[in-house]
């Protein structure tokens, strides 16, 4: 025990005697602390012969840990010596003249944004660039079209059109042309047909339908019959039943769309008339 005591005592004192004391290098630069004019250099960093860090770009940050070391006088830096960017727009503080631009705007050489159609959507924000200027946009620069009839806001005359109204370019409703021209009063409604067996009309059948309704909505004085005609396969009973059945279907449609079930008369004719296939008419009512 005494031993161990008295080899501890023996490193104490040489630790504090001047051998030791030379030595030394407590900011471990490469210095020893007698001889180093800054003791307390920061880690990495490298110094001079006294023991100083080095700044070759004056900048505050030392070389070693500066990992721009070239950056121009006077140039703000972040703590590893680089050119801040505090928009980070790609343009350095130093040469930003529009240092608080939004993110993801586009900007110049001066670090400014630009907006090229006027509408105070940035480039870069803007997802519709080439929006005339009179138009009003939302938040992406993009037209306002609260209506979805492809008429802007800003010169809609008629903002709550429906969607399956036709518009002129102020975004009012063109009236359809008649169901009856003069000395005409029995219309086929070509692209109207039902698959064999079927009661319902097929998608692309339906939309001539809703062309009618929107032609019989503009008219209002106008009464049709619905005639509906099957082809001669089956039985007639059948066939007429069949036909019937599909001009109510229609007339239902119609009724949907908004026309009014006392201007309808549904009629079903089986194989029987002057047309004989799977057809729709509409026949005026006097």
């Amino acid at each position: 025990m005494r031993k161990k005591l008295y080899l501890l005592c023996a490193v104490l004192l040489l630790a504090s005697g001047p051998t030791f004391a030379k030595t030394v290098d407590t900011d471990n630069d490469g210095i020893r602390d007698r001889k180093d004019a800054c003791p307390s250099t920061p880690v990495g960093s490298k110094v001079d012969r006294v023991g100083c860090p080095v700044d070759s770009d004056a900048d505050g940050v030392p070389n070693g840990v500066d990992r721009c070391s070239r950056t121009p006088a006077r140039t703000p830096v972040d703590d590893q010596g680089c050119p801040t960017d505090t928009d980070d727009d790609g343009i350095t503080d130093a040469a930003d003249t529009c240092a608080s631009t939004p993110a993801g705007a586009k900007v110049d050489a001066k670090g400014c944004p630009w907006d090229s159609d006027g509408d105070l959507i940035l480039e870069g924000l803007d997802r519709c660039s080439g929006t005339p200027m009179s138009h009003r946009v939302d938040g992406f620069g993009c037209p306002v079209d609260s209506d979805h009839d492809g008429v802007n806001d800003s010169i809609d005359r008629c903002a709550d059109s429906s969607t399956r109204e036709t518009v002129d370019a102020e975004g009012c409703r063109v009236m359809a042309n008649p169901v009856f021209s003069e000395g005409v009063d029995r219309v086929r409604l070509e692209g109207v047909t039902f698959e064999k067996n079927k009661i319902e009309l097929p998608a692309e059948s339906a939309a001539f339908v809703a062309d009618a309704a929107a032609a019989l909505m503009d008219h209002p004085d106008v009464r049709v019959e619905i005639a509906v005609h099957t082809d001669r396969a089956g039985s007639a009973a059948v066939n007429r039943e069949l036909s019937q059945r599909r001009a109510e279907w229609v007339k239902s449609y119609l009724v949907a769309l908004g026309i009014e079930e006392s201007r309808l008369v549904a009629k079903g004719y089986g194989e029987r008339g002057p047309i004989k296939e799977r057809a729709v008419e509409l026949v005026k009512i006097s």
